[in-house]
C-alpha cells in the first residue's frame, strides 16, 4: 500500500471547483476557500484576514476562540503521543508595535509532545486540508504513517475542543474523537481510505447530508429503528441502507437489538427546520 494518497503540491496546484454544501468539511467557515476533489485550502486564502479573533461574546463559553494566542490553528491533531497542529501565526522579526492589522502571517507546522505544551517547527505546508480526506494525506505527509496507522491511532483534538467550549481535554484520546467515530473511516482490505462523510455510490446527496445531519445530532436510536426498517432500503437502496448500518455502527457502536419504524419517510421522521441550511459539516456544530 502506498504511503501517500496523493502529493500535497500537485493537489494544490491543480485549478478546481470549490466545495458544495454536500461536501464534508472541517471548518464550514472556510468551505467557499476549499477545493472540491482536493479538500485544500490554498495559502493566499488560508492567511485572509489570519489577525481577525472574531467578535467576543462575554459570558457564552461556546463562542469562545480557537486560536492560540495570535495564532490561527487549522487543525490539531494526537497521534501516537505527539500533537501535530498547522497553524497561521505571525512572520518572525516584525516590529513589535506594528499594528494587529498590519502584521504579515505565515503557515506552519508543528508538533509537541503534549497538549498544552511548546513543541517544534515542522516544514510549512503550502495549503491547508479542510475535508477528512485532506486531512488524511497531510498526516501521511508529515508523519510517513500509513492510512491504516492513522486512521487507527488519530485523534482530532480541536473538534473535541470546538465542541467543548474550546477547552482542551484531559486526554489525548477523547473518547469519540477517533479518526474511526468522529470522521466515519476505515481502510478497505486493498488498503484504500473510506469515510462515510462522503456520499456513497448510487445515494443522492442531498439524502446523504440529510442522514449526516441527524447522525451528528446524536439520534441514534430513532436512526437504528429506522435503519433496520424497509424505509431505508426504499429511501436509500441497498447500498444506502447498508452504509448507513456502517456509520452507525462506527459512530455509536452498531445497531443492538431495536423494533423497525414505523413506515414514515425520512423527512417525515426527522423535519428540516425552517431556518435550518442542508450543509455537510463533520461533526456538526455541537457545542
Amino acid at each position: 500500500m502506498s504511503t501517500v494518497l496523493e502529493t500535497q503540491a500537485s493537489a494544490a496546484e491543480e485549478p478546481e471547483r470549490k466545495a458544495t454544501p454536500h461536501t464534508a468539511v472541517l471548518d464550514p467557515e472556510r468551505r467557499k476557500n476549499t477545493g472540491l476533489k482536493s479538500g485544500l485550502i490554498t495559502e493566499q486564502d488560508a492567511l485572509y484576514m489570519a489577525y481577525y479573533e472574531g467578535t467576543v461574546f462575554h459570558g457564552q463559553s461556546w463562542l469562545s476562540s480557537l486560536r492560540l494566542g495570535n495564532e490561527v490553528v487549522f487543525y490539531e491533531v494526537a497521534l501516537h503521543g505527539k500533537v501535530y497542529r498547522a497553524l497561521a501565526r505571525p512572520v518572525p522579526g516584525q516590529n513589535p508595535r506594528t499594528a494587529t492589522c498590519d502584521l504579515k502571517y505565515g503557515l506552519a507546522r508543528a508538533c509537541s509532545e503534549g497538549l498544552q505544551r511548546d513543541g517544534w517547527l515542522l516544514e510549512p505546508p503550502r495549503a491547508i486540508p479542510n475535508t477528512p480526506r485532506a486531512l488524511v494525506r497531510e498526516l501521511q505527509h508529515v508523519t510517513g504513517l500509513t492510512v491504516d496507522d492513522i486512521v487507527d491511532n488519530a485523534y482530532s483534538i480541536l473538534n473535541n475542543r470546538r465542541h467543548h467550549g474550546a477547552q482542551y481535554p484531559d486526554t489525548m484520546e477523547p473518547e469519540k474523537y477517533s479518526f474511526k467515530e468522529l470522521f466515519l473511516m476505515s481502510v478497505d482490505t486493498d488498503g484504500t481510505l473510506k469515510t462515510l462523510y462522503e456520499t456513497p455510490s448510487g445515494v443522492y446527496p442531498e439524502q446523504w447530508t440529510n442522514f449526516l445531519r441527524v447522525l451528528d445530532r446524536e439520534e441514534c436510536e430513532p436512526l437504528r429503528q429506522y435503519a433496520v426498517s424497509g424505509m431505508a432500503v426504499g429511501e436509500y437502496g441497498e447500498a444506502g441502507a447498508t452504509a448507513i448500518r456502517e456509520a452507525l455502527h462506527l459512530r455509536d457502536g452498531g445497531l443492538r437489538a431495536v423494533p423497525p419504524a414505523s413506515y414514515m419517510p425520512f423527512m417525515e421522521r426527522f423535519p428540516l427546520a425552517d431556518h435550518q441550511k442542508l450543509e455537510r459539516t463533520v461533526g456538526g456544530q455541537r457545542r
